[in-house]
């Protein structure tokens, strides 16, 4: 149940806590709230009724079973873990200091990839689908990629036939054809997941974070990491966390193919990908969204870049794009032809 208060906003949401602020800052989007019992982080949302119900039965949820690593949220004298006022909704949790230096070697991505697999293998439940819903999901994203691939299509037409390039449509014609293979390789992944999911006529589905990402994690002077931020936690295929997962890893810092590889055997010790999960999730990765987001901005010229910060920000998603390739090829390793 939701609390509604009437009064100015800070002051009328702590006072259902009890707590009287001595002052407060704001640390990206969330108040720090300094009192005498503590200090606090309140969030503020635009979460709806029914959108909060299901983020207080998360959180309730991964207390009952024992997730504990999460920054938990704090109920009220009430009880009730939301209070809304007018159109937004607040949660309270306490201030977990970020550490970016820890007391032992630690690599925040390994600790997100073993803790990500300790939610789903606790939350994880088997479900049966007809073949219509599988053949639906399919052609759902299928047609997705299809409209995606023919706008990048017509924008690669459109610019081979002015007389001067930009040097940020130079790049992208250049990478074209390699980004169209990457839909092709997204679309065969695709299929042998509904092959493999058609023979099971079953799928598994756990409770997914949503955004895992290093901002909605808070690490300890050990390097424990704890999820906060679980308003678009879902049920569904873990293969969309973890791709989501490694999106953020891919775009966060360089890295290779050997530590994608070791990253996804980190996750696999605790909770392993079944055959087919493990092509929804490279299907997921390999489809260059986030190269043709890059081309729409540019086009719509919405972000204030320079040509040189357009050109400098595609080449780096460019560069993920082939690195995914090559992390594709080491998770599937191609059968060399025989001679």
């Amino acid at each position: 149940m939701n609390i509604h208060v009437q009064q100015k906003p800070i002051g009328a949401v702590l006072f259902q806590y009890d707590l009287y602020p001595e002052t407060i800052e704001t640390v990206g989007k969330v108040k720090k709230i300094h009192t005498g019992n503590g200090i606090f982080a309140l969030k503020e949302t635009k979460m709806s009724a029914e959108e909060a119900d299901w983020f207080v039965h998360v959180i309730r949820r991964l207390e009952r079973i024992g997730f504990h690593y999460l920054v938990p949220v704090l109920p009220t004298k009430y009880g009730d873990y939301v209070v809304r006022y007018g159109e937004q909704a607040y949660y309270l949790m306490p201030w977990y200091t970020d550490h970016t230096e820890f007391r032992y070697p630690v690599q925040p991505e390994e600790v997100m990839a073993e803790e990500l697999a300790k939610l789903h293998g606790l939350t994880e439940r088997t479900q049966e689908y007809s073949e219509e819903v599988l053949e639906e999901s399919y052609g759902v994203l299928k047609k997705r990629w299809a409209h995606r691939r023919l706008e990048m299509e017509r924008y690669a037409d459109q610019i081979e036939g002015t007389v001067y390039l930009s040097p940020f449509q130079l790049t992208f014609l250049t990478h074209f054809q390699r980004s169209l293979h990457m839909v092709e390789e997204a679309e065969r992944h695709l299929t042998s997941w509904m092959e493999g999911a058609k023979q099971k006529k079953n799928f598994r589905s756990v409770l997914c974070h949503g955004r895992p990402s290093r901002k909605h994690t808070c690490f300890d002077q050990y390097g424990t990491g704890y999820f906060f931020n679980f308003e678009k936690a879902v049920l569904d295929t873990p293969a969309r966390d973890v791709a989501l997962m490694f999106r953020h890893f891919f775009q966060s810092r360089p890295w290779d193919e050997h530590e994608g590889l070791h990253w996804l055997q980190l996750y696999e010790k605790h909770f392993a990908l079944f055959d087919e999960e493990r092509h929804l999730f490279m299907s997921y990765l390999v489809f260059p969204e986030s190269l043709y987001l890059t081309v729409d901005n540019y086009m719509k010229k919405e972000k204030q870049y320079t040509e040189l910060e357009a050109v400098t920000h595609l080449e780096r998603k460019v560069l993920t794009m082939n690195r995914i390739y090559r992390f594709m090829n080491s998770v599937f390793p191609r059968e060399e032809p025989r001679a």
